[in-house]
């Protein structure tokens, strides 16, 4: 195989999605108008909404523009219409407000406006079984649709069948593309694949972009691209033993394969997410390859913020594969995930997932832990705002007199919220399977095609849906500083707290920095706080594990925020650990920004002491250190020993910002400067200089208390 050299070609590649040369379709405005078109047919008609969203498809991987490039060995650079993704909102809105009636549309929207929960379908977190995409191909996934239809029609799988023939056509246009312009062995290879299941590498990779095109179409945003080192490894062995590529050349078409994740979107999107790594299917080897070690190097190369990484890490992961990882950690190429298998596996397991269906599992998204192929994600069907039930509490007609009222009273608060929206969600959920098939997903899915049913319409093994659980943080330095400030101390009573918190602490800024800088805190290994903590998540994984939902499954748990801890806190008020109204919320599982003192060390003593089995909808660790504690070789050790000591101690998920406040002060006065300074944002990483001053400014006094 000829590649172009990718350093040489950077711009090139990096531009491939600006201003591209059309070869064939028509204006994204003509294809909207004619996908709105066939939904008011579809509509009039009473068509299954299943085979109208099909036929929208079908219709925009017929007309879209499209175009090729004579450099790049992958063809998939096309005009993307979200009008059917539009649609499905649309539908989703009115579905629900319908189908919740107008006193309780007027409750949940009240609770959402509120900053407190919301209750909704998840229609964003989604994998495909990516060992069907790749072992069957095209054909052979409309070969099984067309079996299963013809032993039982459906409208379902009617749907599939349009919706893969719609594919197969989708490629062959590509492929006249490539033969237009001269590439005849990308032409030849488009030609393959729309006609057979992948036998290269180069076939197998674009097979990939092609799937991911349609599926993003279809309006679901394609959350893992699957474990890349294990689905790929058949192919790239397939090609060194018939000549095709050499180790080196297998790392050029992979960094071009990865630059396409960034030339899409220039890093202004959550990232293109991959996984690495991890037990194979006989528990025992770790599955770390060669394609581990080529798509790290290539990553590493690249320096960009998109794609994202992840790496399942047990006691067999590969030395080298760490030392890899970690030193990108170190260079500021940060988009990396570490997931601490063993744990993620006893959730898996408490939470019913079979044991022989661990090894396919990948964080959705972020780090939101499902088995591709078996179930659809649903891991923010609801979310909530825990801090946002100390302000319930603070503001409540309550006279405690012991803290063990405090906490009951909160808890009970907290109880309410959760069944209230898990209530709503039930109801919801019945009716996902008219906002939003997915045949593109279910079509890959072996569960869907003997069930016959969507993966809207509990057609997956599994049926979870997820609770994003935000500012545990906030909710436990808030909760200690009630016990100390009311209880302990007896500088204020209850009631006083209530009206001090009303007003902003206005007048009382020395108490303020008392319950600031005095009363135990989240983040230094304190068990004052910890244990406050531990009696918080235990309660609220309870509610919500016992609580069944509507498409014959569970509820779980999630002990994260992403970045809606800036917004959560805009909606929040004053809370009693000195934090302001309108501040941010503490993110993720870590503490409130100034106040991990201990460093890493107390914060994993802290973080490590919850149960890590009872966040099944996932949870992550923000680990930010100095540039100052991980230079050289120790630097490096360093890092590791850090993500080690979380695992031993009973950690899942943990990712890293190396940085000072220094650059990034620095960067934010001379941005032009600081281009590729990469920030690790929750579950994505960006630049720092495409981001709000307000996070901005967040990330700098982050990162100065780290430097203290």
């Amino acid at each position: 195989m000829q590649l172009v050299n990718f350093e040489d070609n950077r711009e090139k590649f990096d531009s491939i999605f600006n201003n591209p040369a059309w070869y064939s379709g028509i204006v994204q405005d003509k294809v909207s108008l004619e996908i709105r078109r066939i939904y008011d047919r579809g509509e009039l008609r009473q068509i299954p909404y299943c085979i109208t969203k099909a036929k929208m498809l079908e219709y925009a991987l017929d007309n879209i523009r499209i175009a090729c490039n004579d450099f790049d060995p992958f063809a998939m650079v096309c005009e993307r219409t979200n009008e059917i993704c539009h649609i499905s909102s649309e539908r989703n809105f009115y579905i629900s407000e319908r189908t919740l009636g107008p006193d309780e549309w007027k409750k949940k929207v009240a609770a959402v406006q509120d900053g407190f929960f919301d209750s909704k379908v998840d229609m964003s977190h989604v994998a495909p079984d990516w060992d069907a995409i790749l072992t069957l191909g095209v054909p052979g996934l409309i070969a099984r649709a067309e079996a299963k239809n013809s032993e039982s029609p459906s409208p379902f799988y009617e749907s599939v069948i349009i919706t893969y023939k719609a594919l197969q056509k989708f490629i062959r246009r590509f492929a006249e593309a490539a033969k237009a312009i001269g590439c005849n062995d990308t032409a030849d290879m488009l030609s393959f694949i729309a006609d057979n299941p992948p036998q290269t590498l180069q076939q197998a990779l674009e097979l990939s972009f092609a799937y991911r095109e349609m599926q993003e179409m279809e309006g679901e945003p394609l959350r893992s691209m699957g474990v890349f080192d294990r689905h790929y490894l058949p192919f790239y062995e397939h090609d060194l033993a018939a000549g095709i590529l050499e180790e080196k050349s297998a790392e050029e078409l992979l960094i071009i394969y990865f630059s396409h994740c960034h030339a899409q979107t220039h890093g202004l999107w959550v990232g293109i997410p991959y996984c690495f790594g991890g037990l194979l299917p006989d528990g025992v080897n770790d599955g770390c390859n060669v394609l581990t070690r080529l798509s790290l190097n290539a990553f590493r190369r690249l320096g960009l913020v998109d794609p994202k990484f992840s790496i399942r890490i047990n006691d067999k992961t590969p030395a080298d594969v760490l030392k890899i990882a970690f030193e990108c950690v170190k260079e500021g190429k940060s988009s990396i995930l570490f997931i601490n298998e063993p744990m993620v596996r006893k959730a898996f397991l408490r939470n019913g997932k079979a044991e022989a269906d661990l090894h396919n599992f990948v964080p959705i998204g972020c780090y939101e832990p499902a088995i591709i192929g078996k179930e659809f994600c649903c891991s923010m069907t609801g979310t909530i705002n825990m801090a946002k039930a100390i302000q319930k509490l603070m503001e409540s007609d309550f006279a405690p007199s012991s803290f063990d009222d405090v906490m009951e009273h909160f808890l009970s608060i907290l109880k309410n919220a959760f069944n209230t929206m898990m209530d709503r969600i039930n109801i919801l959920e019945q009716k996902w399977s008219l906002m939003n098939p997915t045949p593109s997903l279910s079509g890959t899915m072996q569960c869907c095609m003997d069930s016959g049913l969507d993966a809207t319409d509990a057609g997956t093994t599994y049926k979870a849906s997820g609770i994003m659980c935000a500012g545990i943080g906030t909710v436990t330095d808030s909760l200690a500083a009630i016990k100390y400030l009311v209880f302990d101390e007896k500088l204020v009573t209850f009631h006083e707290l209530s009206e001090i918190l009303k007003n902003d602490w206005r007048d009382n800024e020395r108490l303020r920095l008392t319950a600031l800088k005095r009363a135990p805190k989240w983040g230094v290994n304190d068990d004052a706080a910890d244990s406050i903590a531990r009696t918080v998540t235990d309660a609220v994984a309870d509610t919500i594990e016992n609580h069944p939902n509507g498409k014959g499954g569970h509820f779980q748990m999630g002990l994260w925020s992403i970045d809606w801890c800036m917004s959560y806190g805009k909606m929040t008020g004053a809370t009693p650990d000195g934090r302001h109204a309108g501040t941010p919320i503490s993110k993720n599982s870590g503490s409130t920004i100034g106040c991990d003192t201990e460093g890493a060390a107390g914060l994993i003593g802290s973080v490590t002491k919850l149960d890590y089995t009872r966040f099944a909808d996932g949870s992550v660790l923000d680990m930010m250190l100095p540039y100052s504690s991980v230079r050289g070789e120790d630097g490096t050790r360093f890092l590791e020993n850090v993500f080690r000591t979380f695992c031993a101690k009973g950690g899942a998920f943990m990712h890293f910002n190396i940085l000072s406040a220094e650059a990034l002060k620095a960067a934010q006065k001379e941005p032009d400067k600081y281009r590729n300074l990469q920030i690790r944002l929750c579950g994505w990483n960006v630049r720092f200089i495409d981001l709000g001053k307000e996070m901005q400014d967040c990330l700098i006094r982050e990162a100065e208390s780290k430097g203290a």
